[in-house]
């Protein structure tokens, strides 16, 4: 039966993870793997990084074949992807690819048979809703910037292009800030509790991000609202975690 000390190693390598893919790995280090693919040093420094940062957060000291496994699969993974376009589907396979690898390492760590979990029982038991909440902000401020910008591509292409790139400059990275921002305060609202909240931050939105232009208003629109259900549902999935 699966218990809190479990559902914490898996929630601590999936921050592992978010860390390694969102957080410490710059645009830069992206785009060089892009043009080199596997004769170049980023894709396997990335992979390394990842295998170091999962046997860090797991724990398991003695396990050196945890860091081993994830640094293999994540290079294998990222080379592959490496050939493919760096769109929508590409992002929900290498996504979906590194999921699976960690949920089949907890599953192995897990296994009744193990003698690990009453090593780290003590250490890690008590902090399982402090990850839970880790995690979730992770998820909403970095995966989920990617995850809007990837879907709403097509659209701010079209604007570039149609409406006039110098007519709807906006500051530097000003949008990534705004989601950032909101998706963060979206998330503690739920978190506590103050719903009420919620309905003020998206009026006062719809009022400071006013658009002339058509299409730019229906483009803010939709990354508004994806940026809104994604907050949301991340941190309704947290307080079910949380009421266990």
């Amino acid at each position: 039966m699966i218990d809190q000390m479990d559902i914490s190693l898996l929630i601590r390598l999936l921050i592992a993870h978010l860390l390694t893919d969102f957080v410490f790995q710059s645009d830069s280090w992206v785009e060089q793997r892009k043009k080199d693919g596997w004769r170049g040093r980023h894709l396997y420094l990335h992979g390394i990084m990842a295998g170091v940062f999962a046997y860090i957060f797991s724990g398991f000291w003695s396990m050196i074949w945890i860091p081993a496994a994830v640094a293999a699969t994540h290079i294998l993974i990222d080379g592959i992807k490496s050939r493919y376009e760096n769109d929508l589907k590409s992002f929900f396979a290498d996504q979906i690819g590194h999921f699976a690898v960690l949920i089949a390492i907890w599953i192995l760590i897990i296994a009744p048979d193990t003698e690990y979990l009453i090593y780290i029982e003590n250490l890690f038991l008590y902090g399982t809703k402090i990850w839970v909440i880790a995690a979730a902000y992770l998820i909403i401020i970095w995966p989920s910037s990617v995850l809007i910008n990837r879907i709403t591509e097509k659209w701010r292409k079209d604007i570039s292009e149609k409406e006039g790139a110098e007519k709807d400059k906006s500051l530097e990275k000003a949008g990534t800030w705004i989601g950032w921002l909101e998706r963060f305060l979206i998330l503690t609202f739920i978190l506590l509790q103050q719903y009420a909240a919620i309905g003020f931050l998206v009026a006062a939105k719809s009022i400071f991000r006013f658009s002339e232009s058509r299409k730019v208003g229906e483009y803010v629109l939709i990354g508004t609202l994806l940026s809104f259900v994604i907050a949301v549902i991340v941190g309704l999935v947290a307080s079910m975690l949380l009421a266990v």
